[in-house]
C-alpha cells in the first residue's frame, strides 16, 4: 500500500464514529423517525469503518475475517426486529459516504486520481464481501430463530405428551440391549417393583412370567429390531409372582443408520379385561357342553344298543360265526371311545396353544360331533372342502368350539330340518368357510347386530356364543361376515389367514 491509501486508511479509523454517527442521521431522514436502538447502531456501523481502514492501512486478510464476523448480527450488539434491507442500506451508504469523503479529499490534494483508483479497488470487495455476509447470516439467523421458536414449542408439547403418557399409561424406555432406563411410577406399581429394582434390569427377562413362548418373545425383539412399531398383548409376572396382562404398544427409535438404539413402550392395564374373557369363554363352553349332551347320549346309545343285540346273539350262534359279532362290538366300542373323547376335549379346561393345525380335520371332526344331534332334528349336513389340505397357525380347540356354536346355531335355525354346507375355499393368501343354511334367515336389522353381546335372535339364547366366536376368530386374526335373507337362510363366512402369511405369533394362556 502507499501512502496515500495507508493515510486515507487510517482516517478512517480515526473518524468511524463520525462517520457512522452519519449514516446513522441519513437513516433517520429517510425513516423519518429516530432509531429506537441509536447507540448500539452506531456503534455496529463504526466497526465496518474502523475494519475498512484497517485493511487500507495494515492487513487485508484479517479485516475481511472480522468484517466476516461484523456481519454476523447474532453476534453483535443491535437490534434483530428490522428487516435485511434495514442493515444492507448500512453497507449501501457507507459506500456513498466513503465516496463523498474522497471526492473532498482529491478536492483539498489530499488524495491523488491513483490513489483513489487503489482505494476503491480494496473498500469495493470489502463491501461487497459485507453485502453477501449480511445476506447469508441474516437468513440463517432468521431460519434458526424460527426453527429455535418451533424446538420451544416442540419441547413443550413433548413435555405436555410426556405428562399425558405419565399420567394415564404404564410407560417405560429401554435401550437396543432392551436394558431398562426409565419407567414411570404406574409401571413400578402394576410390577410392584421399585424404580431403582428396575433400571438398568433386562426387561424381557425380570417380567418373563412362563405364558409366551421364546419364540413369541424373540418375534416381538426381531420386529422392533427391524424398526417396526410392535402391538399385542403381553402376560407378565409381578415381583410378588402374580400375574398381570398390558395391551402394548413398542415404539423403536432410530439413528441416522436405520439402526434401533432404544424403544419406548407404552402399556394399558387389561388384567381384568382378560379374566372377563376367560369367564365368559368357559361359561360359553360349558352351555356349549350342555347343549351337546343330549345329541352326544344318542350318539352313544346307539352303539351300545348295537353292542348288546351283538352279546345276546354272542350267547346262542356257533364259534364261527363269534369272529365277526366281536369284530362289529370293537368297531362299536372304538366309536363310543372317540365321540366320548372329543367330547371331553371340547369340556375340559386345557391350556390354549397356537399350532400349525388342519382346517379340514377340524371341520370334519365338528361334522362328525353333530351328525346325531342333526339327525335328531331331520338336518342334513353337507360338506365341499378344496382338496388340498389347508393348515392354519392357530389354537385348534378354540376354533373348533367356533365351528361346533356356528353349526349348532345353523341347525337351530332350521326347525322342520333342512340341509346345512361346510365349504372352503381360498381367497388370495386366506382361506373362507362358508356355513350355510335354509333356515329361518334374518331381517337388515337383526344381522347388523349379530357379535353384539346379549342380542341374540334366540328365545333362550344369551347371545354370548357369537360374541365369544367373534373374539376368537380376531384373536386368530380373521373375521367373520353374515348374509341372511329372511325365510331363505344364513350363511357365515369366516376368513382366516394361511399359515405363511399369519401374523399371529405362538402363545399360550389358560383358559
Amino acid at each position: 500500500m502507499n501512502t496515500e491509501v495507508s493515510l486515507f486508511g487510517y482516517m478512517l479509523q480515526m473518524r468511524s464514529h463520525l462517520l457512522a454517527n452519519k449514516i446513522t442521521e441519513i437513516h433517520q431522514l429517510r425513516n423519518h423517525s429516530p432509531e429506537p436502538d441509536r447507540k448500539e447502531m452506531i456503534e455496529w456501523r463504526s466497526k465496518l469503518f474502523q475494519h475498512l481502514g484497517y485493511a487500507l492501512s495494515e492487513n487485508y486478510e484479517k479485516a475481511q475475517a472480522e468484517i466476516q464476523d461484523w456481519a454476523d448480527l447474532k453476534e453483535q450488539k443491535v437490534p434483530h426486529e428490522y428487516s435485511l434491507t434495514y442493515y444492507l442500506n448500512s453497507v449501501f451508504y457507507s459506500r456513498n459516504l466513503i465516496l463523498s469523503v474522497l471526492e473532498n479529499e482529491i478536492k483539498d490534494n489530499t488524495v491523488s486520481s491513483a490513489a483513489l483508483l487503489e482505494i476503491l479497488k480494496v473498500i469495493d470487495p470489502l463491501l461487497d464481501h459485507a453485502t453477501s455476509s449480511l445476506t447469508n447470516n441474516y437468513t440463517m439467523n432468521t431460519y434458526n430463530t424460527e426453527t429455535d421458536e418451533d424446538l420451544i414449542i416442540t419441547l413443550e408439547e413433548l413435555k405436555d405428551f410426556k405428562f399425558a403418557l405419565n399420567e394415564a399409561t404404564i410407560f417405560a424406555v429401554t435401550d437396543q440391549n432392551n436394558i431398562i432406563s426409565y419407567v414411570n411410577d404406574h409401571f413400578c406399581k402394576i410390577s410392584k417393583y421399585s424404580r431403582d429394582e428396575l433400571i438398568g434390569k433386562d426387561h424381557g427377562e425380570i417380567f418373563k412370567s412362563g405364558y409366551h413362548t421364546e419364540e413369541y418373545l424373540d418375534n416381538i425383539l426381531h420386529s422392533i429390531r427391524q424398526g417396526k412399531v410392535w402391538k399385542g398383548e403381553i402376560c407378565n409376572k409381578a415381583k410378588d409372582g402374580t400375574l398381570y396382562w398390558v395391551d402394548t404398544t413398542i415404539i423403536p427409535y432410530l439413528n441416522y443408520d436405520g439402526k434401533t438404539y432404544k424403544h419406548i413402550s407404552i402399556q394399558y392395564d387389561i388384567t381384568e379385561q382378560k379374566k372377563t374373557e376367560e369367564m365368559l369363554l368357559k361359561s360359553e363352553k360349558l352351555s356349549l357342553v350342555g347343549e351337546l349332551a343330549a345329541g352326544l347320549a344318542h350318539e352313544i346309545r346307539n352303539p351300545l344298543t348295537t353292542i348288546k343285540g351283538m352279546v345276546q346273539i354272542l350267547q346262542e350262534t356257533t364259534e364261527d360265526k363269534k369272529v365277526l359279532y366281536s369284530d362289529i362290538i370293537l368297531t362299536e366300542i372304538d366309536r363310543i371311545n372317540y365321540i366320548v373323547s372329543e367330547f371331553m376335549v371340547l369340556a375340559k379346561p386345557h391350556a390354549i396353544y397356537f399350532t400349525d393345525c388342519s382346517l379340514t380335520d377340524i371341520l370334519k371332526k365338528v361334522i362328525y360331533l353333530l351328525e346325531a344331534e342333526a339327525n335328531l332334528k331331520n338336518v342334513v349336513i353337507l360338506h365341499d372342502f378344496i382338496e388340498e389340505d389347508v393348515t392354519l397357525h392357530g389354537e385348534k380347540n378354540q376354533l373348533t368350539q367356533v365351528f361346533v356354536n356356528l353349526l349348532k346355531n345353523a341347525m337351530e335355525a332350521l326347525p322342520n330340518g333342512g340341509i346345512i354346507r361346510v365349504s372352503t375355499s381360498l381367497v388370495k393368501d386366506k382361506v373362507r368357510i362358508s356355513i350355510e343354511d335354509n333356515g329361518v334367515g334374518m331381517t337388515e336389522e337383526q344381522v347388523k347386530k349379530i357379535g353384539e353381546p346379549f342380542y341374540t335372535t334366540k328365545a333362550t339364547g344369551t347371545g354370548l356364543g357369537l360374541m365369544v366366536s367373534y373374539k376368537i376368530i380376531q384373536n386368530h386374526k380373521g373375521s367373520i361376515s353374515v348374509k341372511s335373507e329372511l325365510n331363505k337362510g344364513t350363511t357365515f363366512d369366516i376368513t382366516l389367514p394361511l399359515i405363511e402369511n399369519n401374523a399371529m405369533n405362538t402363545y399360550r394362556t389358560t383358559n
